[in-house]
C-alpha cells in the first residue's frame, strides 16, 4: 500500500481513503447492474409471455446472413 501511496503522489492516508472510496463505488456499481440485469429480465418474460410464438432471434440471423 506504501508503494501504491508513492505511485500515486499520496500519502499513506490518502492512499487508503482513495482505496475505500474506489471500492465502495465499484460496489455501488455492481448492485447497479444487478438490479439492471433483474429489470431486463423481468421484461423479457413479460415479452415472452405476451409473444410466445416467437421465432428464435438467432435463427433469424442466421437466415438473413446465410441466405435463405
Amino acid at each position: 500500500m506504501r508503494e501504491e501511496a508513492k505511485r500515486n503522489a499520496r500519502s499513506l492516508n490518502a492512499e487508503i481513503v482513495a482505496t475505500l472510496s474506489d471500492r465502495a463505488q465499484m460496489s455501488r456499481r455492481r448492485k447497479q447492474a444487478a438490479k439492471a440485469l433483474r429489470e431486463i429480465d423481468r421484461i423479457r418474460e413479460k415479452i415472452a409471455k405476451q409473444y410466445p410464438d416467437q421465432p428464435d432471434s438467432v435463427e433469424l440471423l442466421r437466415e438473413d446472413r446465410y441466405g435463405r
